[in-house]
């Protein structure tokens, strides 16, 4: 049964535990974002990759339906955001995303907003409400100590990164992206922007609400 099954291993989320002078979750930092990912494929299956070892490609939480439906045989859904990392383990080389993107609303206090994106090498951080970016280079600082977006060297990587984050706000319009160039937010907005009744609601309303919503 052991040889014959498929095991993972990971977990929600870390906890910063004092980097950046932060505790809990909710931050881009790797404290808060950076989880355990481990699988363990079936015997039968035929793996270019031997047991134990480290694949370097983004994965994510939302690959591990595809990865189940894969092994069982199943059609994985198009619409379905997640991709089967048995593809990985079948071939190493296997057509894969260039990264992974990651998003937080306002938590804790309201400069906290933010969209992230990384390859597990490089970080891209935008602050929706200041307008503020980071970029870190994982490999060479992986306690992300040292913000690279003033550092000449990596002007060309920040602008790559830029644009790769221009191009995955864009599909919520203008709230996010006008004219080519990422837009700052005084508020938060809470709900997709592709939601019918979307719209900007501050947090005492919400919090509001929901007080309501129990009565």
């Amino acid at each position: 049964m052991y040889e014959n099954a498929i095991i993972c291993f990971t977990s929600d989320h870390g906890d910063m535990l004092g980097d950046h002078h932060h505790w809990r979750k909710t931050y881009a930092y790797q404290g808060s974002v950076h989880i355990p990912y481990l699988f363990q494929w079936s015997a039968w299956m035929k793996s270019e990759v031997k047991r134990g070892s480290k694949l370097e490609q983004p994965v994510e939480l939302r690959d591990f339906l595809p990865s189940f439906l894969h092994a069982g045989g199943a059609e994985i859904p198009l619409e379905m955001d997640g991709e089967s990392v048995l593809n990985l383990i079948q071939d190493k080389k296997a057509e894969w995303r260039e990264f992974i993107d990651m998003e937080h609303a306002t938590c804790y206090r309201k400069e906290n907003y933010w969209c992230a994106l990384t390859d597990g090498k490089i970080k891209y951080i935008w602050f929706i409400r200041s307008g503020e970016e980071q970029l870190f280079d994982l490999e060479k600082d992986p306690q992300e100590i040292h913000d690279l977006t003033k550092d000449r060297k990596y002007r060309k990587v920040l602008v790559k990164w830029r644009d790769r984050m221009v191009a995955h706000l864009s599909e919520g319009g203008e709230d996010f992206v006008k004219e080519g160039k990422l837009i700052s937010k005084k508020k938060t907005l809470l709900l997709s922007p592709n939601y019918p009744e979307a719209k900007e609601i501050d947090l005492k309303y919400w919090q509001k609400e929901l007080k309501n919503s129990y009565k």
